[in-house]
């Protein structure tokens, strides 16, 4: 199985809600998985007064407060933020994920082979003013034999 995530951008950043986006895709070494970082500081607070937006290839709408309700959105911002689950709305300060692998192995979504463009947006949820835009490319092959290392001793 290969997964390969790369080429995460920040598209747009509405500095009255969020300031100091970064986003940056990339791995270790050769043959270690490609991992994504992302930073940001909440100038208001976020709760469901903002709506989180998957769009692309995977698409999905929810509001922040309720996107936590999930069993494996918790299980996900618990390995890989430093968000505190069960304090909504989110206070102003500066969070982080990191290290996240796409797609979440625990995501309910089955992936098939291919070639996927993913774009993550949050909205003010009764406006629809755009807070931020990121995007980021999956390569996926569930059958790709693993490539054998050469190690000379």
């Amino acid at each position: 199985m290969d997964f390969r995530q790369e080429r995460a951008k920040v598209r747009y950043c509405n500095p009255k809600y969020l300031t100091d986006c970064v986003v940056f895709t990339g791995r270790k070494s050769r043959h270690e998985p490609y991992l994504t970082n992302m930073t940001g500081t909440l100038v208001v607070p976020f709760g469901n007064n903002v709506t989180m937006k998957s769009g692309g290839d995977f698409r999905v709408t929810t509001k922040v407060c309720e996107a936590f309700q999930s069993k494996w959105m918790k299980e996900f911002t618990i390995r890989h933020t430093n968000l505190t689950l069960g304090h909504c709305p989110y206070p102003p300060g500066r969070y982080r994920y990191m290290n996240m692998e796409l797609p979440p192995k625990n995501v309910p979504i089955p992936v098939a082979d291919g070639d996927y463009y993913i774009r993550f947006q949050m909205l003010v949820t009764d406006t629809n003013e755009e807070i931020c835009d990121l995007i980021t490319f999956l390569h996926f092959e569930l059958n790709k034999k693993p490539k054998k290392i050469n190690k000379k001793t």
